[in-house]
């Protein structure tokens, strides 16, 4: 049995929700890679989502060891649109988060959005300089931003590890006994990249941590990595969408782990109150790149999911096309869940 999500608005005819927008130069080269929740009171989804400026350009000069299209000046913004029926997205014209921190300077990527209490959780990958200087030193990390209504945005700061991170979320409520739960990527875009999770305390013992605290952490991230891979693998497991409750698990869309230049899309469930337990993973993918448009762009042969929603009884994923448009694509969830449970034995003998 082979299960696929469906592509909008249509399998036979199936194309993008979110394009760039020329005239806007913050975003006129590129839109991929959204962030959405959907708010029950407004009965509207909010989508953040990552962009590129006009001014990107290509380059042979090797940048972060992704594979596919090599770009100079990739300084990253993100935008924020909003949605009635999580088709038709309705943007700014200004950015929602830039660059203006030392630690961000040079990019604010990949949003991922996570509403606790009354207040938004919005974790993004923070450049700090130029990555076609080829500096051994340059740091991909971690940062949050916080926003209570999405038209006031505070920056936090770094909260992930020192080392190479990034692809975070927190789940919604607590877990594990009544800790905060981050989930993050460890060594991403590489061999050892895995999907681990950190408990906390408190959100203010998320914002102090200290490089003492992370090392002993990443010591142990092995053992606490709820997604990893083989060591012959090209590139191991990043994190996609933030964590969905169901009543069997915690429901991740993820990007799988690869031998080869394509980005797919994996689903897994974690156990409710131990979410450090995987209970099932898809094996392979449940959505890989076959339109033109997840084929061909700033980066070929890519699906990658950061959004994920669930309305009545549908999911809505959303993901990033080539590194260029965005996409949608739905399912029954409970068609996924019942797919993820058939692996369950296979996912707990290993």
């Amino acid at each position: 049995m082979k299960f696929q999500l469906q592509r909008y608005p249509s399998p036979e005819n199936p194309e993008p929700i979110l394009t760039p927008r020329k005239e806007v130069e913050w975003e006129a080269k590129a839109v991929f890679n959204p962030s959405v929740v959907y708010d029950s009171n407004r009965k509207i989804f909010v989508m953040l989502y990552r962009t590129y400026p006009q001014i990107t350009e290509e380059t042979t000069v090797s940048k972060i060891h992704r594979p596919g299209f090599k770009l100079k000046n990739q300084i990253s913004y993100i935008g924020y649109a909003e949605s009635t029926d999580g088709i038709n997205f309705k943007r700014r014209d200004d950015a929602f988060i830039s660059p203006s921190e030392q630690y961000d300077m040079f990019g604010c990527e990949d949003p991922r959005i996570t509403k606790i209490d009354d207040t938004y959780y919005i974790t993004y990958t923070a450049i700090d300089t130029l990555i076609d200087k080829k500096d051994p030193n340059i740091k991909i990390r971690i940062a949050l931003a916080t926003t209570k209504d999405f038209i006031d945005v505070e920056k936090h700061g770094i909260i992930g590890p020192p080392t190479r991170s990034k692809a975070s979320a927190f789940f919604p409520e607590n877990v594990n006994g009544g800790k905060i739960g981050l989930l993050m990527t460890i060594s991403s875009d590489s061999t050892n990249s895995r999907v681990a999770i950190r408990y906390y305390d408190s959100m203010k013992e998320v914002m102090e941590q200290n490089e003492e605290s992370w090392a002993k952490f990443l010591e142990t991230s092995y053992d606490k990595a709820v997604l990893q891979t083989s060591w012959w693998l090209n590139r191991g497991p990043e994190l996609g969408a933030p964590p969905i409750k169901t009543d069997r698990g915690w429901l991740l869309i993820f990007s799988n782990e690869s031998m080869s230049d394509s980005w797919t899309i994996g689903a897994a469930l974690l156990d409710l109150d131990n979410p450090s337990r995987l209970i099932a993973r898809t094996p392979g993918y449940i959505l890989q790149p076959v339109t033109n448009y997840e084929r061909e762009g700033l980066v070929k042969n890519v699906t990658f999911p950061e959004g994920a929603v669930i309305v009545d009884d549908n999911l809505y994923v959303y993901y990033g096309c080539a590194d260029t448009v965005i996409g949608l694509a739905t399912c029954k969830l409970n068609d996924l869940l019942d797919y993820i449970e058939t692996f369950k034995s296979q996912s707990q003998n290993n």
